[in-house]
């Protein structure tokens, strides 16, 4: 008896063996990919959503800078995650399209055959080169008459393909911030036009409409471009209005 015993423990434990054998590759495969994006079919899990003004020309410095940020960001992006990167200019129209939209897959390696993940070698050849050219038209702005900042920022935010199913949600605006459109700016004699408050309801307006409340804002404010005492009112500016509507922030200078 105590012989069978051992043996049916010895057949169920090569069985359970055998199983991981084959099932062992369907695992490290991961989840079914969308050919293009490498999200997961089922969507991905969280999105850094990167907004950049082109409204306003950049110097080599800033450019070199906005490169680093955005491939720190995309070194840093955990597995599944979203990463995609928006340009607007003075022609601002909405639903313009990204410039990149990629999921990082992962990294992972296979006991079996000791090499990284397919899907992983295709994030890094897609985040590669695509990135080197989606950079390379961002570091050549469009001077422009108009930037319209805060629209920018909603029409993506509102976006139904920004959206993600589940994980957080952070917009990235790397901007000087001279908001310039009909709603309010920061320029010419029109007083009222300066009026803080309209531009305290611009954003009120936008972050509502576009369901703001479950994005995380990060703006890194882009210098040089203009002389700094107006850069700092509109840093001053658009910090008092974020408050005023309790809109969680941070604000970095890049």
């Amino acid at each position: 008896m105590k012989g069978e015993h051992w043996a049916i423990v010895g057949s169920l434990a090569a069985g359970l063996v055998l199983a991981g054998f084959f099932a062992a590759p369907a695992l490290l495969r991961g989840p079914p990919r969308d050919a293009e994006t490498l999200c997961p079919t089922t969507g991905a899990v969280g999105h850094t959503l990167v907004l950049v003004d082109k409204s306003d020309p950049w110097s080599e410095v800033q450019a070199g800078r906005l490169k680093r940020l955005v491939k720190r960001m995309g070194d840093e992006l955990p597995a599944n995650r979203m990463i995609s990167i928006y340009a607007f200019s003075d022609a601002f129209e909405p639903g313009f399209p990204p410039l990149l939209t990629l999921c990082n897959p992962g990294r992972t390696v296979s006991e079996l055959i000791g090499n990284p993940r397919r899907d992983y070698v295709r994030w890094v050849e897609k985040f590669g080169r695509p990135l080197d050219e989606a950079l390379a038209q961002l570091s050549q702005p469009s001077r422009g008459n108009l930037s319209p900042i805060a629209e920018a920022m909603g029409d993506v935010m509102a976006r139904r393909e920004t959206r993600v199913p589940a994980g957080d949600k952070a917009l990235v605006v790397v901007s000087d911030m001279l908001q310039n459109s009909a709603q309010f700016t920061v320029f010419g004699t029109n007083a009222a036009a300066r009026e803080p408050e309209r531009l305290r309801r611009l954003v009120e307006k936008t972050w509502k409409d576009a369901d703001g409340a479950g994005w995380a804002l990060s703006v890194h404010q882009v210098q040089g471009g203009y002389e700094p005492q107006r850069l700092e009112q509109a840093s001053t500016l658009w910090r008092d209005a974020l408050r005023r509507l309790n809109i969680a922030f941070t604000w970095e200078r890049l």
